[in-house]
């Protein structure tokens, strides 16, 4: 490992100083807990430097760089909604035929604010879809007709007599009351009690057997994952890992192919090839192993943000966020002479 750990966050809320070759950068006023004044500035400085590379990353909304978006994050930068305060934000209908299919997602649109507060220009960023809760987000645009039509009747209060242009607004859809289906789907219960038995009594050999036999989907690969990893054959169980991973599922099965994938990354050396799994990330465990990976990798600025997001997920193990203290305060100096230059390459 390249670089190894702390974590005293503490109370934050800054305007980054514009300068020449600057962007100005506003963050909520929140208290950490683990970080000091000054890896609080250092972050800060971090972040200012990857905005100027990523210049749709001025806003949270449109960040598409992972790095630059979880710094924001981590560091609570203000998204556009805080920036700019609508004195009325118009509803999106849910659109029936969604609700009908059980579809959830969410649409990031932007738009400029006129100096009477009224919105126009208005185009759509991106919009992602998921049916069932099946995982994961898929390009889609059933809701982009209802997140328009609302956003046409946002109204501001704006302190400014200039157009805002090119300000982004999220619209997120979610069911009420949704229950998620079963976690085996299309597969025979008699198969089903077969594999609990085989894990049971740790006839991984059985259990690589019994996936053989089932039709191509997350749970077969899943089920020869789970058998090739006790067989201690990890390129194979790897590989089957990734392939149910990109079938998607249901939410508990993907949650622990993420997170055996992770490990297994970690434990052979190989996370560059599987990063994109740590786009988006749920638990503190799936944090704490992007943060881990990529700090095996030398990245001390990609995997901070990971840690700090399982500390603060973390309320049960204190041993844990012990752990991650002591990390994140071990990539104190690395930090420092990266931020040196990445400065100088400016």
């Amino acid at each position: 490992m390249s670089k190894i750990f702390t974590y005293f966050l503490f109370s934050i809320c800054f305007l980054v100083s514009s300068e020449e070759n600057s962007v100005d950068v506003q963050y909520e006023d929140k208290d950490f807990v683990y970080l000091d004044n000054a890896y609080a500035n250092l972050l800060k400085d971090f972040h200012k430097e990857l905005i100027l590379r990523n210049q749709d990353c001025i806003y949270l909304e449109t960040c598409r760089d992972t790095k630059t978006k979880n710094l924001g994050e981590v560091l609570y930068q203000k998204k556009a909604n805080q920036l700019y305060k609508a004195s009325y934000k118009g509803m999106p209908k849910y659109p029936s035929a969604a609700k009908n299919k059980g579809t959830e997602g969410y649409v990031i649109l932007a738009f400029d604010i006129e100096v009477d507060g009224s919105t126009s220009n208005h185009y759509v960023i991106e919009g992602k879809c998921i049916e069932n809760r099946v995982y994961p987000y898929e390009d889609c645009t059933v809701f982009n007709t209802a997140s328009l039509n609302a956003a046409r009747k946002n109204k501001y209060d704006l302190d400014s007599s200039v157009r805002i242009s090119d300000v982004p607004h999220k619209y997120t859809y979610e069911l009420e009351g949704f229950e998620d289906g079963k976690v085996y789907v299309d597969i025979q219960s008699r198969k089903l009690d077969r594999s609990m038995s085989f894990i049971k009594k740790k006839e991984w050999g059985k259990l690589k057997k019994l996936a053989e036999s089932v039709d191509d989907n997350y749970i077969k690969f899943y089920w020869l994952g789970f058998a090739s990893e006790n067989l201690n054959d990890l390129d194979t169980a790897l590989q089957n890992y990734i392939k149910s991973y990109s079938l998607g599922g249901d939410p508990k099965v993907v949650e622990e192919v993420r997170n055996r994938t992770l490990s297994l990354a970690y434990k052979m050396n190989v996370f560059k090839e599987y990063e994109y799994i740590c786009e988006s990330t749920y638990t503190v465990f799936d944090n704490y192993m992007c943060g881990m990976n990529l700090l095996q990798l030398g990245d001390s600025i990609g995997g901070l943000p990971y840690l700090l997001k399982a500390y603060r997920m973390n309320s049960s193990n204190k041993d844990l966020n012990q752990r991650i203290i002591e990390i994140i305060e071990s990539q104190r100096n690395w930090l420092k002479q990266d931020l040196a230059s990445l400065q100088s390459s400016s």
